[in-house]
């Protein structure tokens, strides 16, 4: 079996010294040299043209034993102190091979060394709570049979399990948005988003992204003690699979019996394979249901071999906070990275940035202050809309609107609070009457768009928030 566990990327070269204090690693692939600061947590960085991103270069896999010979000696030369045939073993491992001698009876017996792609996850980290305070960069690599952008689309990345919170930055890289609390704590999401990675890809699964696709497992999630679930597609037939990772209990025989019955009664097929799961491997219990027998089996089999091969040696590589980590595609394309959101100013004509997250970006108001008689009158009319009977699709650009009036507000008279200042002026208070007919909804809602352009100036937010307004309005009209 071949072992598909992340490898170091580079080696150290004894002849490349910074002259403070770095350590150099060598890419022979590429040619680049990739310094690491001694010492802490470093920052690699790929000196290419003046570039000062980070940059990580995946190095060449030996494909023959010829090949495997060769890189261990440049291991030895590199490692004097390494034994030739340490070096040889390791040499065979970055091929996916247990050894030297496997790989020699692989290779003699005609077995060819598949293509991988490295595949790039990277997470920002701060610690807030040590003194000093202290933060970084983490970046993991795994290799995989099929290229990122075979088996994970855009849109479905925030879909699958622990990938939630990533986005797909490049063709090989994806990039958590948040800053994890601790150098721990991303370590642990990058671990658990690469699992997932490694499962979309050799079960040939795809998150459920649609309404069609979620509302074919309403009834699944109903498994009794269900817990954790993800919701998946085969991305060959179309059908579906549900992993349910509750904790330990479930394996007592009572929860066997009472989830096994319900499964049968509903026509569903519930299984319990031989592998920690992604949720919380090893702490969570994984079980798969599904109808399709087929699809229940092939998915087994591949999550089983996940749990018979060893462990994967996670090696994360470290950078500095204020750097972005730039993969071989993103590189390859040309096309520079954009600054992280959250972490640079910007202008809008008439508003002011009243928040901004890292990772997220920025959110902006209008630049003028509504009186508080306006916000007012704007909240009661909102509340009566609240209370007023309407399709979902109206509703929903109301509410988004509703919360955003009164981060406006708040944000307005922060570090003040007159006299009529009002916490409740958006939410709260009892007996609100509806609107008793749609001609008087409509009303509202004109009156809502009226109060917003007689007080602000033009401005971004304000078109975008006028634009729902419109929307709630025609879906109103058409109800």
């Amino acid at each position: 079996m071949l072992n598909l566990s992340p490898r170091r990327v580079g080696a150290p070269h004894p002849s490349l010294k910074a002259g403070n204090g770095t350590t150099c690693w060598f890419s022979h692939a590429q040619g680049h040299v990739i310094s690491r600061p001694c010492g802490g947590v470093g920052g690699w960085r790929c000196k290419r043209g003046g570039e000062t991103n980070m940059s990580t270069i995946p190095k060449v896999r030996p494909s023959t034993l010829k090949g495997i010979k060769r890189t261990a000696t440049r291991i030895t030369g590199q490692n004097p102190d390494i034994p030739r045939h340490v070096a040889l073993d390791l040499s065979a491992k970055q091929s996916g091979f247990e050894g030297y001698q496997h790989a020699r009876k692989s290779l003699n017996a005609g077995f060819t060394i598949p293509l991988l792609h490295s595949v790039y996850l990277s997470a920002y980290w701060r610690e807030t709570l040590t003194k000093p305070r202290t933060a970084g960069l983490e970046i993991l690599e795994i290799r995989l049979p099929r290229p990122l952008a075979d088996f994970l689309a855009k849109h479905q990345c925030h879909h699958a399990q622990n990938l939630q919170g990533f986005f797909v930055e490049s063709l090989d890289h994806v990039e958590m948005r948040s800053t994890a609390e601790s150098l721990e704590r991303a370590r642990e999401l990058l671990t658990r988003a690469a699992l997932s990675l490694q499962f979309m890809e050799a079960a040939r699964l795809q998150p459920a992204t649609t309404k069609i696709q979620r509302s074919a497992m309403d009834n699944a999630e109903q498994l009794p003690a269900a817990d954790h679930i993800s919701r998946w597609i085969c991305a060959d037939t179309g059908a579906w699979i549900m992993l349910d990772e509750p904790y330990g209990h479930v394996s007592k025989p009572e929860y066997q019996a009472k989830r096994h019955a319900w499964s049968s009664e509903h026509g569903f097929k519930l299984a319990m394979p031989v592998w920690k799961g992604l949720y919380n491997p090893g702490s969570a219990v994984p079980h798969l249901l599904v109808h399709n027998a087929d699809l229940l089996n092939r998915v087994i089999v591949t999550v089983e071999r996940f749990g018979a091969n060893d462990a994967p040696a996670w090696d994360f590589q470290s950078a500095n906070f204020s750097s972005q980590f730039v993969s071989p595609a993103r590189a390859e394309s040309g096309k520079k990275r954009k600054p992280r959101p959250g972490t640079t100013y910007g202008f809008s004509k008439n508003a002011v940035e009243y928040r901004r997250t890292e990772g997220w970006g920025s959110i902006w108001r209008p630049a003028q202050k509504m009186s508080i008689a306006g916000h007012n009158e704007m909240g009661w009319i909102l509340k009566r809309l609240y209370a007023t009977a309407m399709p979902l699709t109206a509703r929903t650009p109301l509410s988004e609107l509703q919360a955003e009036l009164e981060n406006w507000m708040d944000a307005e008279y922060r570090g003040e609070k007159p006299a009529d200042f009002d916490t409740d002026a958006y939410y709260g208070g009892g007996d609100i009457p509806c609107y008793p007919n749609r001609i008087e909804t409509l009303e509202a809602v004109d009156r809502l768009s009226s109060i917003m352009t007689g007080t602000y100036l033009d401005s971004k937010p304000l078109r975008d928030h006028l634009k729902k307004l419109d929307s709630a309005r025609q879906h109103l009209a058409k109800s």
